[in-house]
């Protein structure tokens, strides 16, 4: 899935969100406490799936939805001509931009270890920035600098402050960024979560703006881990794609007219020996990048070790052949730069001295290419289950690799 479409679905449920608001409005004189209480509900939802699935990013996402929920209905349900008001709503605007840098920024390692403790603890320290400040100084000087920096209001149908604005803005370009390079799940909610706190902050003069938009920032996190543990559950770790398990789930509602393709890396033993274990993980990345790539409709997954499988929904395997061919053709024209192990660096201080530098000129490395042999088979009757299509498809691609591999074979019966 590309970066941009992991956008989609929060995306739209902020938009939902807001097309609501108005609806819910209209309801809330009969059900006003149960929308109240509808993101306290959300959000311990999603604090329990975090928590069950151990991940920190979002447990603290969560953990400061509540904060600021809290905030805005025990805090803000006034004017903010008044300071403590302003101050609270000030704080918010500018320790969310940070809250979410940070996220962006740290890795995703569990949160019952020292890890977690730390971003914990450092998240904790920026939600009490604010207070800390006020007891530091006095309020006068606070408002004073308010009003000079952070003045809220600078439009009468906006809000949040310029300077805030800027930074969620920043911050969000950053994002962005994060998301495009590293395509991960959390960063596109992260950057959702964002956007729905800008337009709560900057519209927060609209009538139960903070209520539906809390609430559906907690469902995208909800949604987030949801999608974290259905990714662990059925893609590959190393490669990204699709593994096993999502094999055999998707085995169970296939039609009768279908063709699977078994692949298989050649002479990878040989070339993890020649080059080293972290090599062969980049190989596999890369024909696995390639796979995922195929046309026609087929859906790539890693099935074991060097092998690989392709699916074809409802064609049949002289239909998938040309597409495989394709695929086979681009991994091997692909050529791959491999370091010479002479020429890499010996101790930490000289690999740090090399960075930066221009790289070592092409006649100094091994440019390699791989190839892969490919079995391919389609049932042989109604009644074949897609386990002895699978079988099939094996015995196909053995007869490739005694053909001399780097080439397809069909199954024939």
């Amino acid at each position: 899935m590309s970066a941009y479409r992991r956008l989609i679905l929060p995306s739209t449920l902020i938009i939902l969100a807001l097309l609501l608001r108005q609806h819910m409005v209209g309801l809330y004189g009969e059900y006003g406490q149960l929308f109240d209480w509808l993101p306290y509900f959300l959000i311990v939802l999603s604090a329990s799936l975090a928590v069950f699935f151990n991940l920190s990013r979002n447990f603290i996402a969560t953990v400061y939805l509540l904060l600021i929920y809290l905030l805005v209905q025990n805090s803000l349900q006034v004017t903010l001509d008044d300071f403590s008001a302003l101050y609270t709503f000030t704080a918010i605007c500018i320790t969310t931009p940070f809250i979410t840098l940070m996220l962006f920024l740290m890795p995703e390692k569990g949160l019952v270890n020292k890890h977690g403790a730390m971003i914990s603890g450092i998240a904790i320290l920026i939600a009490l920035l604010p207070v800390i400040l006020l007891v530091i100084f006095n309020e006068q000087l606070l408002e004073a600098y308010i009003n000079n920096y952070f003045s809220s209001r600078p439009h009468e149908a906006y809000v949040q402050s310029i300077t805030s604005s800027l930074l969620f803005l920043a911050v969000l370009v950053f994002g962005i960024f994060k998301l495009i390079k590293t395509n991960e799940e959390f960063s596109a909610a992260n950057v959702s979560t964002l956007i729905g706190f800008f337009i709560l902050l900057s519209f927060f003069y609209i009538e139960k703006i903070s209520t539906i938009l809390i609430a559906a920032n907690a469902i995208i996190l909800i949604a987030n881990t949801l999608r974290n543990s259905h990714n662990l559950a059925f893609r590959d770790e190393l490669t990204g794609i699709l593994g096993r398990r999502a094999l055999n789930h998707r085995m169970r509602s296939l039609g009768r007219k279908y063709a699977i393709a078994l692949l298989d890396v050649d002479h990878f033993k040989k070339f993890n020996d020649s080059h080293g274990h972290d090599i062969g993980d980049e190989v596999l990345k890369m024909v696995a990048s390639k796979l995922n790539a195929v046309s026609g409709g087929g859906i790539a997954y890693r099935y074991g070790g060097e092998e690989f499988c392709i699916l074809f929904p409802g064609k049949t395997a002289d239909e998938a052949g040309p597409y495989l061919e394709e695929v086979r053709n681009n991994i091997q024209n692909y050529s791959m730069t491999v370091r010479n192990s002479e020429n890499r660096p010996t101790s930490m201080e000289k690999a740090k001295q090399r960075r930066g530098r221009r790289k070592l000129p092409r006649d100094q490395n091994n440019t390699v290419s791989v190839t892969i042999s490919i079995g391919v088979a389609e049932p042989i009757n109604k009644r074949q289950k897609p386990e002895e299509t699978l079988k099939n498809a094996d015995t196909a691609l053995y007869e490739a690799k005694k053909k001399g591999r780097n080439c397809t074979m069909v199954f024939r019966g």
